[in-house]
């Protein structure tokens, strides 16, 4: 596999609205499909889709890089993991784009060997993942409206989007969407790092009352999550804080969160990704697997990962919804909150 054709294709898909966050709007999303071939007929399929908001590379560094891309792969399948990490090494400042080449890479080995993922890691993997539905930053009857469709819709547990500008505003709209799907369902929130660490803990305390499963990236900076610990009984979840295995390791051995929200675009591939559920799971801290509004290509790398996962939670992959238009037919669909495989 040391000699191989990478080609990619760059695409542009619409949200069929834009999904608001603290952190702005997301109304398209812009990557590439890469492609590598090997000696055989076989081909290999990876996409990057950077996000530089939420902590990745730009779209035009992936690009620049692609022009002139050279791979020199020396893989060990006895040693996988560390052989691809010393064969990527040169893009570990481009997360999403080391990601689609290891997806690709990955993908051309499960098909020349007639594998499997989980059969290549020696991982079993299971067959149903729950997911949770999310609402953004809607006005409040829009967001009691799709909370009662995603909770219609069989979703037992759903995000929701705070960090408006008034916080008022975040705890009246999740009072009424608790009201509206009772106590039964969880309810998980994320501010995507907007608040100060004396609001995180005056407006968490506000809302103790709700039953919030936890709060996603309360504020920017990591190191503050261990005085927000000691001010509210919620939960605290590390996202935008996780972006490479160090990162994931600090925050393990310092105890600053208990849940971990791991986006394997953001992360730079499955590797990584599986070396920090290994690490988490060794300390008994919950992880919860997002997609990063990439298509079902790159999502079945997070899907994977969510399925092998010791801890049963619903994670973040229900986003085929949003998108007007595709690249390719999804072949994860989601049905009464729950992703079948296989």
């Amino acid at each position: 596999m040391n000699k191989l054709e990478l080609t990619y294709s760059p695409y542009n898909l619409n949200l069929t609205k834009p999904f608001r966050t603290s952190k702005g709007e997301i109304s398209v999303r812009r990557g590439f499909i890469i492609s590598l071939k090997g000696n055989s007929t076989a081909e290999g399929i990876g996409e990057a889709a950077p996000l530089p908001e939420f902590g990745s590379e730009s779209y035009e560094e992936d690009e620049e890089a692609l022009k002139d891309i050279q791979l020199n792969l020396k893989l060990d399948l006895d040693n996988l993991i560390p052989s691809l990490e010393d064969s990527l090494a040169n893009f570990k400042h481009l997360p999403a784009l080391r990601s689609g080449i290891e997806q690709a890479i990955l993908n051309l080995i499960c098909i020349e060997r007639k594998t499997t993922l989980s059969e290549l890691f020696n991982i079993p993997a299971a067959k149903n993942i729950s997911v949770n539905g999310v609402i953004g930053l809607l006005n409040p009857d829009e967001a009691v409206d799709k909370a009662k469709e995603l909770k219609a819709d069989g979703f037992r547990t759903l995000k929701v989007k705070v960090g408006r500008n008034n916080f008022e505003d975040d705890f009246k709209i999740l009072k009424i969407i608790r009201d509206v799907i009772g106590k039964n369902l969880k309810l998980r929130i994320d501010a995507n790092g907007k608040w100060s660490t004396n609001e995180a803990i005056d407006n968490l305390r506000q809302i103790e009352s709700l039953n919030i499963e936890y709060i996603e990236q309360p504020v920017a900076d990591i190191e503050y999550f261990a005085r927000i610990k000691t001010g509210t009984s919620i939960p605290l979840a590390a996202d935008e804080s996780i972006r490479t295995y160090e990162d994931a390791v600090n925050i393990i051995r310092k105890n600053l969160a208990a849940v971990l929200i791991l986006k394997p675009m953001m992360l730079g591939g499955l590797t990584t990704t599986l070396k920090i559920i290994s690490e988490a799971e060794q300390n008994n801290l919950k992880i919860v697997i997002t997609s990063s509004f990439e298509t079902s290509i790159g999502r079945s790398s997070a899907i994977f990962a969510a399925g092998i996962l010791k801890n049963k939670t619903a994670h973040g992959l229900n986003v085929a919804e949003y998108f007007k238009n595709t690249i390719v037919k999804d072949p994860f669909p989601v049905n009464k909150g729950i992703i079948k495989i296989g």
